[in-house]
């Protein structure tokens, strides 16, 4: 199983130009992420059940996260709201892209494990 790099406290900043203006996005810490996914919680009561359920509404929670995760330019639900779809739909492919895909692989760690596996066969 390869290694990935050691994880540090740093966070994640990534910038993204998209029709000639360049928006600045950092990782959210995991206490920020909870907060968002309780604002963006509903409870429900199921009609069927009766019983009380909580869903949470993906669509907003993304648009809190891109918010959050603005850096330069700081957008708002007024500034957000005002652009182009498919400008959105890029800060929103980031910003999925930096809290839910992989951790890098060390491309070191990586050939490490390559060479060990070659060298013990």
């Amino acid at each position: 199983m390869p290694r990935t790099t050691t994880l540090t406290p740093e966070f994640l900043e990534e910038s993204v130009t998209i029709r000639g203006a360049t928006y600045r996005l950092r990782e959210l810490s995991i206490g920020d992420y909870d907060e968002l996914v309780k604002k963006a919680t509903r409870s429900e009561m199921n009609p069927l059940s009766g019983q009380s359920e909580e869903t949470t509404d993906n669509a907003l929670l993304l648009k809190l996260m891109v918010m959050k995760c603005s850096v330069e330019p700081k957008l708002t639900p007024e500034s957000l709201s005002g652009l182009p779809m498919r400008v959105v739909l890029k800060l929103n492919q980031t910003v999925n892209r930096m809290h839910y895909g992989d951790e890098p692989v060390d491309a070191t760690a990586k050939q490490d494990d390559e060479e060990g596996a070659s060298g013990n066969a």
